[in-house]
């Protein structure tokens, strides 16, 4: 009993460092695995783990010298900085990132654009365990516990918790658009759960418009919503004309790093002021910035 007493009480100190530096990587890099987690799909939770595994913490040398905290080789795709670490085999080539920030990125663009990551985006974010054990099977690593490895420090620090914060829930973007009659324009768009609103404006050069409206998610990335404005017509009598719009929505996430999502509109506006045109057909794509 001594003796137990004796060893816990050298090691104690070494298990407080060690948890004080996963709690501290766990602090500096939870929101980079939730705004990851939702524009595509990851689990923070998966990421968080991978990340403290793969990088110690933040203090292996490929972390410190590389910004790679995901142990990413390089693979044929890759044409980026580098950096040589010994691995599996002695000397092999590893990604380097100019910041952290492209590591996580790059995490994501890793498991969402090859196919044998693609069933993983069939369990729900909330399932690490599936997730976890989904990784090994599809190759990521090639240590037996790998997934024993992750689900332990999800589940010791309680990383699941951070699934559950939708990080996309309520965010404002703002936005260029570009489409037809309108060919250019600019809005900003405010995203709360199901509800959308936004405002723009938008130009032909031979005429414009402005309005605000309101969507609404009728189910998963497809809106309806309606709009209301003026249309601005130099040559017509009526200098100013009042609108409604109706229109459908189609939210397409992106992995351009220059733009969160793509938003593909169609619909009709009705002028409230009698033009030529009674109703005019318009489709445009906007595209979020970051």
């Amino acid at each position: 009993m001594k003796k137990l007493l004796l060893i816990l009480l050298i090691i104690s100190p070494f298990l407080v460092v060690a948890q004080s530096k996963t709690e501290s990587y766990i602090s500096k890099y939870s929101s980079a695995a939730g705004v990851e987690m939702d524009r595509y799909g990851i689990p923070a939770s998966i990421t968080l783990a991978q990340g403290i595994l793969e990088s110690g913490n933040g203090e292996s040398r490929l972390a410190i010298e590389g910004n790679n905290h995901f142990g990413i080789k390089c693979h044929n795709n890759w044409s980026g900085k580098t950096i040589i670490e010994d691995d599996d085999e002695k000397g092999e080539c590893f990604r380097k990132y100019d910041k952290v920030a492209d590591s996580y990125r790059d995490h994501s663009l890793f498991l969402t654009e090859r196919g044998r990551y693609s069933f993983l985006f069939e369990y729900k974010k909330s399932d690490y365990k599936k997730w976890a054990k989904g990784l090994k099977k599809a190759g990521y690593a090639t240590n037996p516990n790998y997934p024993t490895l992750l689900i332990d420090l999800i589940e010791r620090y309680e990383l699941y918790t951070y699934d559950k914060v939708e990080q996309s829930d309520k965010q404002l973007y703002f936005a260029h658009t570009y489409g037809l009659p309108y060919l250019t324009g600019l809005g900003a768009f405010y995203f709360q759960k199901k509800h959308v609103l936004f405002t723009e404006v938008n130009t032909s050069f031979a005429f414009s418009g402005a309005n605000i409206g309101y969507h609404y998610e009728l189910f998963k990335k497809f809106y309806i919503g309606a709009n209301a404005g003026i249309i601005y017509l130099p040559t017509e009598g009526e200098d100013v004309i009042s609108q409604l719009s109706a229109e459908l929505m189609y939210k397409k996430s992106s992995k351009n790093k220059h733009f969160n999502s793509v938003l593909i509109r169609g619909g009709v506006q009705l002028p409230l002021i009698e033009m030529d045109y009674k109703v005019i057909p318009y489709l445009s794509l906007s595209y979020l910035i970051n």
